[in-house]
């Protein structure tokens, strides 16, 4: 098994989500390192991470709990 689970530096969650790249470092030199920026699904701290750190596809806007109730 290749993929590591996520764990947050900040406040050591393991949830982790896919960050939209934001400039071009983003989206086309963080790829040739095998890095791309992730989301802390509890802090909400950025970082990039590894290709191979096994994290959430991005939720989607309207699948939030305020939208569900």
């Amino acid at each position: 098994m290749l993929a590591k689970l996520f764990r947050c530096s900040d406040c050591d969650g393991s949830l982790g989500y896919l960050s939209r790249p934001k400039n071009f470092l983003e989206k086309r030199v963080l790829p040739l390192f095998l890095l791309r920026p992730v989301r802390c699904g509890g802090c909400y701290r950025r970082t990039y991470r590894s290709v191979f750190i096994d994290v959430k596809a991005r939720p989607e806007p309207g699948t939030t709990r305020a939208a569900a109730a």
